[in-house]
């Protein structure tokens, strides 16, 4: 292998190489290594400190957890890169990116990283002989340089609008397919300068993978051309927040059967499973402070632990039918989620029905926002300790990363409570 690919960079006379991974919130890291270091050192990998799991969206690292505080010393991990991902990157001269998967020292894995996390989670179905499969929506806006909506107004699916970003849209696609990242579509959102852009379906790791490189490449390509892209789950009160849409199926290991097509009990636990577990498992959908903001009636996000046949109103949208693309679609997922931690939580749901054998609940009526039922987190303080009491979450996530993700997730909490608001200025300064 070392030939194939010295060879490969060689031909293409790469100079660097991007050697990246995601840390816990969901941020592309990583680091530019030269070419004769990439070949000298790939297998043994390369050194981060291992405290970047355990600092928030900003670099502050939390000193209350313990893995990662100074006692420890901040010791290395090392990021080993999968060579099957090697890309070229054509639209920057000299380079190519690799993803790698973070080990120990002592050569055993790192079994709090999260793509780590989707593997084990992923390797959990392969030993029942099933293969999930998944496909992304990612919504994202589009804002001009004083961060406003390059445009005003609902108009979702507008062809004129999607003209008038055509030049950032079409440069988005083209890159994506350099790289083999495949797009059913893009096309405008609900929001005022919003965008969807749809992934086609793949395996669960690889999709996760692609979601993560889809955001970043968007975001480059917006800078280049003088305007803003943001993930932001809710950018204003008033306009429809961004979501990340998961569609999911089991196959059988070879993809010659769609379980969702061929077997109902199976495909019954695994919606049962997976509804049953949103409000438990909402955090690692839901990360921020900001993503609540979302979940209000008639959003098109759901508010209650709900399914329904081909029904946005619902948490689950069921696409289940005897064609091969039978499938379930979540759409609880916030576009600021990290894309491993996300999918990881619709699959562990799902597995959890079918090792459980969980019953289906009856669908949603046809407008789930006036139905009765489990009401989801509001909040990220009552998404956190679902997540802490859930032995869902144990079993699919461990114990020891629940820790870390709550204490981030408190974090983000602690200081949104010490902030001063524009809202609080604005409503108490002349009044007070």
């Amino acid at each position: 292998m070392s030939k194939e690919i010295t060879d490969i960079l060689k031909e293409k006379n790469i100079k660097t190489i991007e050697v990246i991974y995601a840390d816990t919130g969901g941020s592309l890291a990583g680091k530019m290594v030269p070419t004769e270091s990439f070949l000298k050192n790939y297998q043994n990998g390369f050194g981060v400190c291992k405290a970047s799991f355990g600092w928030d969206i900003q670099g502050q690292l939390l000193e209350d957890i313990e893995i990662f505080d100074f006692k420890t010393g901040c010791p290395d991990v090392y990021i080993r890169p999968i060579l099957a991902t090697l890309q070229v990157i054509p639209w920057r001269e000299g380079y190519a990116y690799v993803i790698g998967e973070i080990y120990e020292e002592n050569g055993e894995p790192f079994t709090l990283a999260p793509r780590h996390i989707l593997k084990n989670i992923v390797q959990r179905y392969n030993e029942l002989h099933y293969r999930p499969i998944v496909g992304t929506e990612l919504e994202f806006y589009l804002l001009d340089q004083n961060k406003q909506p390059l445009s005003g107004g609902i108009q979702c699916y507008s062809h004129r609008r999607a003209l008038e970003v055509e030049d950032v849209l079409g440069e988005i696609r083209d890159r994506l397919e350099q790289i083999g990242v495949k797009i059913e579509a893009t096309h405008v959102e609900y929001g005022p300068g919003q965008i969807e852009i749809v992934l086609e379906h793949g395996d669960a790791l690889e999709i996760a993978d692609k979601s993560l490189l889809t955001k970043t490449i968007v975001k480059d390509v917006a800078k280049k051309h003088g305007v803003y892209a943001s993930f932001m789950a809710k950018p204003w009160a008033k306009e429809s927040g961004s979501g990340l849409h998961i569609h999911q199926s089991i196959w059988n290991l070879d993809l010659s059967k769609n379980i969702f097509q061929v077997d109902q009990e199976v495909t019954k636990h695994y919606l049962a499973g997976l509804t049953a577990t949103l409000s438990e498992l909402m955090a690692f959908i839901a990360p921020t402070i900001n993503s609540y903001k979302r979940f209000t009636v008639n959003s098109f996000a759901p508010t209650v632990a709900s399914w329904g046949i081909d029904n946005r109103t619902t948490a689950i949208r069921s696409l289940l039918s005897d064609s091969s693309g039978s499938r379930l679609e979540q759409r609880i997922g916030s576009a600021d989620s990290n894309p491993y931690l996300a999918i990881a939580a619709s699959l562990a749901g799902g597995l959890f029905g079918i090792e459980n054998e969980v019953e289906l609940k009856e669908k949603a009526a046809q407008n789930a926002y006036t139905v009765k039922g489990k009401t989801l987190p509001k909040n990220l303080e009552e998404a956190i300790r679902e997540i802490e009491k859930s032995s869902v979450a144990e079993t699919y996530f461990g114990s020891e990363f629940i820790k870390i993700f709550a204490a981030l997730g408190r974090h983000e909490i602690n200081l949104y409570a010490a902030a001063v608001t524009d809202w609080e200025f604005n409503r108490y300064f002349e009044y007070s």
